[in-house]
């Protein structure tokens, strides 16, 4: 952990002292009252414009904003300011997340993985707009957040009805650029920061969103069909490569690893006009391609060594559980004709990426953490795992941090205030341990997070709850954990009686299971996936009556058990 000094000499804080610090960290609204000098020093900056790191850096902050950068001796250090001594280290731009599902157990693991801004691509647009401002103000523990809101879709015929967003119900369908452009503005009107889109639209529809994006300042992000189509509609962005296959394959695109049939003829035509067009190419590699890479048992068991750890408990249950197994389980057998598929997509994807990059494409890195993510998905970490799949891919280093700072902070619009590390730009920082334009890996050895001008911590708590569960049916297994209550006992108490404790049996219980006695809820001791504990306190059995008793998974997918009945009967 790098050094944190002040400049002047002072007493060791006092147990009084030290819970004032932490109640300022732990102001309701980070923005406000931001007065303190911070400073970063000695260590190597790679600022994320894309120039040479600078050696023996100096960077000052004041509150929320960077004030001064240079090298040590040309910077003057204020004399109250708190010092980061950076001896050996690296300092970055804090992360970008340029592709997230945002899910309501996830804050605080991009800021334990230094990602500081995150760029949600499709949620319930009043819960997410919520969450954003929850962020901003601190009552959440958890990254800057940018928005989509819903998704705008094309007519139903032409749409994949099985999509999360469709069972999640946060996607519109519209069938005529009039509605496109009413439903566009509407989402816009709603405070959102970019707009999302789905490939069932057809090019005219697109333009008419894209349109209505660029007059209120915004970008459109999401999935195309045809990624030459798409840019000529104005689209500027690619994610995935499904757009791109489509406009490499000559003749019908297969279903298994169909990157195997693009046609690399193809490939120099339609990366000069995106190249020109300004297309943020967004490959999620680590995600939609993590079948065909070779690092795949690699990073499952990198996130394994995560997600067994105790303190991680605040993930549901039965997404942990599932990631856990499904990084212990072998791969499945795939015949020879489909290994040799994988290998020949992977190919021609990292050959599309290569060319890409050298022709002076900018990348979103951005690896799709959401509902239906793998174990090497995990929020935050999945984000370094990209960078690396990128440069394996054929990017450099640097080009790999800029796809996680500089330019995906230019796709959304936000490049004066996020994405660089100088003199104007909103204090965001990270410190490293290494050099990670020797080995990229090295951006996930994180020494201290800098957010806004304040010191994180980024100590994951293992009771962490987000206040404002995420209001969407279950959209995968693995969200969904409603329990199941077959049995409670005993079954009746008395009129006045001093206490009860309840023993209660079933399935899907989890460590955050409550009991709820008509509409109160019990103190609960969790004992096993089966069985519970909960005592009903006498100033509830003061009434005769016949009283519902059901169990409570809060959160994302959560969701309340039948109902089991319980009677206090009158006193003799």
């Amino acid at each position: 952990m790098p050094k944190v000094e002040p400049k002047w000499v002072a007493p060791k804080p006092s147990i009084l002292g030290m819970l004032f610090v932490v109640l300022l960290l732990a102001s309701p609204d980070r923005v406000a009252a931001q007065n303190q000098t911070l400073v970063i020093e000695g260590g190597t900056l790679i600022d994320g414009t894309g120039r040479n790191p600078i050696r023996d850096s100096v960077i000052v902050m004041e509150g929320s904003r960077i004030k001064t950068v240079g090298t040590r001796g040309s910077v003057s250090v204020p004399a109250q300011a708190t010092v980061i001594r950076a001896e050996g280290k690296t300092v970055l731009p804090g992360l970008i997340d340029g592709h997230i599902h945002f899910l309501d157990f996830m804050p605080p693991l991009f800021l334990h993985f230094g990602v500081t801004t995150v760029i949600d691509t499709a949620n319930p647009t009043e819960w997410i707009v919520a969450q954003r401002e929850a962020l901003r103000k601190g009552r959440i523990k958890g990254p800057r957040l940018f928005t989509t809101g819903w998704v705008i879709d094309g007519p139903v015929e032409r749409a994949n009805m099985l999509h999360s967003t469709e069972r999640g119900g946060y996607r519109t369908h519209v069938s005529t650029t009039e509605e496109a452009r009413v439903v566009a503005r509407n989402v816009i009107r709603q405070g959102v920061d970019a707009v999302k889109v789905h490939e069932g639209l057809t090019p005219e529809l697109l333009a008419a969103v894209v349109d209505e994006a660029h007059k209120a300042g915004l970008e459109v992000v999401g999935h195309a069909e045809d990624a030459r189509e798409a840019t000529l509609a104005g689209f500027r962005f690619a994610e995935h490569q499904y757009s791109i296959t489509h406009s490499t394959v000559r003749g019908e695109v297969r279903r298994d690893a169909p990157e195997a049939d693009m046609d690399p003829a193809l490939f120099d035509s339609l990366i000069a006009l995106m190249v020109e067009k300004g297309v943020y190419y967004n490959p999620t590699l680590s995600r939609s391609a993590i079948n065909y890479l070779p690092k795949k048992r690699e990073w499952e068991q990198l996130a394994l060594t995560y997600l067994e750890n105790p303190s991680w408990r605040f993930i549901p249950e039965a997404r942990r559980a599932l990631w856990i197994r499904e990084a212990k389980s072998p791969e499945p057998a795939v015949s020879p004709a489909l290994a040799g598929r994988r290998n020949e997509a992977r190919r021609k994807i990292e050959d599309f990426v290569r060319r890409y990059a050298r022709a002076g494409g900018k990348f979103v890195a951005g690896p799709d953490t959401g509902p239906s993510s793998g174990p090497s998905n995990i929020p935050g970490l999945s984000l370094h795992l990209e960078m690396e799949a990128l440069v394996d891919a054929g990017l450099t280093p640097m080009q790999a941090i800029l796809a996680s700072t500089k330019w995906t902070a230019e796709m959304l619009r936000k490049e004066k205030d996020l994405g660089t590390v100088e003199p104007g730009k909103l204090a965001d920082l990270i410190v490293i341990d290494g050099d990670p334009l020797a080995d990229i890996r090295a951006t996930r050895k994180i020494q201290t997070v800098i957010l806004d001008g304040r010191i994180v911590d980024t100590a994951v708590d293992p009771n962490f709850r987000n206040p404002m569960p995420r209001p969407v049916a279950a959209e995968n297994p693995p969200e969904y954990m409603g329990p199941e209550l077959s049995a409670v006992a005993p079954k009746i108490a008395r009129q006045g009686d001093a206490s009860v404790t309840l023993e209660l049996t079933g399935e899907k219980f989890t460590s955050q299971s409550i009991v709820r006695f008509d509409t109160t809820d019990l103190a609960t001791r969790f004992i096993s996936e089966s069985k519970l504990s909960a005592t009903i306190p006498q100033g509830l059995l003061r009434n005769v009556g016949t009283y519902a008793v059901t169990v409570v998974n809060p959160g994302s997918g959560g969701g309340t058990s039948e109902v089991k009945y319980f009677v206090v009967n009158f006193r003799d």
